[in-house]
């Protein structure tokens, strides 16, 4: 569901562009999707974040974020990310801010870990079959890569949004 819903509001490029994200701990649930490192823009608007279902603005989930791609994405670039987060409710405050769009989290540490799990974990698995192409002395095939470059989400069988929106 999340995936159509991607795809009806930022049209197919934005959505073929996403790699899975998820993370739970028992306590914080990430889960989501973020950009390949190729997809980053020019600014920080196609980053959404939301906490128990409500939209926010936090600059600690952006920081977690960045941090994430940090050495992936060039400076002044920025990750496209649609990211969930859910944790009990007595483990955030939503009174911070008249429009509720403002949290604060009980436990910051334990939701950056989090979502930096998340998004490191999805970008490792998203370049692992690049890694792959690669033979023992770092001499890879040019034909691979270009294929595996210019088509990142054929790469990942099962990313929901290779096979439905060729």
């Amino acid at each position: 569901k999340l995936d159509s819903c991607i795809y009806s509001v930022f049209g197919r490029d934005f959505a073929n562009s996403l790699i899975p994200a998820n993370s739970d701990d028992g306590t914080v649930k990430v889960t989501g999707f973020v950009s390949a490192p190729s997809g980053a823009r020019g600014n920080r608007g196609s980053q959404f974040f939301f906490v128990n279902g409500r939209f926010i603005k936090s600059p600690m989930c952006i920081t977690a974020l960045e941090t994430a791609y940090k050495n992936s994405i060039m400076v002044g670039k920025f990750p496209p990310c649609v990211i969930f987060i859910n944790l009990p409710f007595s483990a955030v405050d939503v009174n911070v801010h008249p429009a509720k769009t403002e949290v604060r989290f009980g436990d910051e540490r334990k939701v950056t870990s989090a979502l930096y799990f998340a998004v490191k974990t999805a970008l490792e698995t998203f370049d692992a079959p690049m890694a792959a192409l690669v033979d023992s002395q770092g001499a890879a095939s040019l034909h691979h890569i270009c294929a595996a470059v210019r088509l990142p989400l054929v790469k990942d069988p099962t990313n929901s949004f290779s096979a439905k929106y060729p």
